[in-house]
């Protein structure tokens, strides 16, 4: 609490009520660890896109559920456009990629047709604020 509040330029006491209210109205949902995913041996990260086969209540229920087993997978992200689910994949190396888009992703029935994406870099802000 004391270096957020000398971040925001406010003595502790203050700042402790205000991150209170916050808590308390929910604005603040909650606090998290920041794990470093090369620390644990993940070093390929990708996005990959997903097209559903079916788009109904099963066929989402169904893709939902495979891939809510999956810690590889870290972000699940509903989008509009020519294609259902964008993921956030973290895997130790490219031969785990190819087994688990393969083995995991292209065997879930409700998948039709998946693309994905490695990143070469990260340039986010909040990413090199982690490391």
């Amino acid at each position: 609490m004391l270096d957020l509040a000398e971040r925001v330029g406010l003595s502790a006491t203050p700042c402790g009520r205000r991150v209170k209210r916050m808590e308390d109205a929910g604005i603040i949902k909650g606090y998290a660890a920041r794990i470093d995913p090369v620390a644990l041996g993940l070093t390929v990260s990708v996005l990959c896109s997903v097209r559903l086969a079916r788009h109904g209540t099963e066929g989402t229920e169904q893709f939902l559920s495979a891939i809510a087993k999956r810690p590889e997978i870290t972000e699940c992200l509903l989008v509009a456009g020519n294609v259902d689910y964008v993921l956030r994949i973290w895997v130790r190396d490219l031969d785990a990629l190819g087994t688990f888009i393969r083995d995991v992703l292209q065997s879930i029935p409700a998948v039709a047709e998946t693309t994905t994406m490695v990143i070469l870099k990260h340039d986010n802000p909040y990413w090199k604020a982690a490391r």
